[in-house]
């Protein structure tokens, strides 16, 4: 899925260089792009997020607060970042001639890290949630398909790809371990929040190598 969507970002992207768009509306529309792709899934998990973890309540009210349909402040302030950093980002990339590689797999990326977690971590809301199955169904074996799947297209694009890779996956291992902490497992909130957090550190990585 990840590289389906880092794959027509690129398209996209090749097809706004031939007008000569330029380079700060580039990013513009790329990055809303991918939103319209994901119709915005990740980033209301990312906001539900970070309005539960920064409450200060307990994990029980944490996990009520992000069933809670409306968004609070720290809610509102992730999605700003979130489109101002990603904007920012792949403007930088678009400077560079090994932006493509960045490009096409920091949706990949995102979604490995998410795969990490799903296997390595429990579910943490007892009545069930859209991310059950996920989470349930994923062990050792789905982490080795997403890890080696994942590192051997980033291996085709070059050893600061498979960096990211391999950054990306020990960033799920972390986030994990910070979910664990936080409510005693995962949610289908906190998937979405991975993705999104690791695609922005992934890209971040990758310009701060680049």
């Amino acid at each position: 899925v990840g590289l389906v969507i880092g794959s027509v970002l690129f398209l996209f992207r090749f097809a706004l260089a031939a007008p000569g768009v330029p380079i700060p509306l580039a990013a513009i529309l790329i990055v809303t792009l991918s939103m319209i792709m994901t119709r915005g899934f990740h980033l209301d998990g990312l906001a539900d997020t970070m309005d539960a973890l920064l409450s200060h309540r307990t994990p029980e009210e944490k996990l009520a607060i992000m069933k809670d349909p409306h968004q609070g402040t720290f809610g509102v302030v992730a999605i700003v970042l979130d489109i101002l950093l990603k904007t920012f980002l792949v403007m930088t990339l678009l400077t560079y001639p090994v932006y493509v590689a960045a490009l096409v797999l920091h949706p990949l990326w995102g979604r490995l890290s998410t795969t990490v977690v799903t296997s390595v971590s429990t579910y943490a809301r007892p009545s069930g949630g859209l991310g059950r199955d996920m989470v349930e169904c994923s062990g050792a074996g789905e982490f080795a398909i997403g890890l080696l799947t994942a590192a051997a297209v980033s291996a085709l694009f070059g050893i600061t790809a498979l960096l990211c890779c391999v950054f990306a996956a020990l960033l799920g291992f972390l986030l994990g371990l910070v979910w664990r902490l936080a409510l005693g497992g995962v949610t289908g909130d906190l998937l979405g929040s991975t993705t999104e957090i690791s695609e922005i550190c992934s890209l971040m990585f990758f310009v701060m190598i680049v």
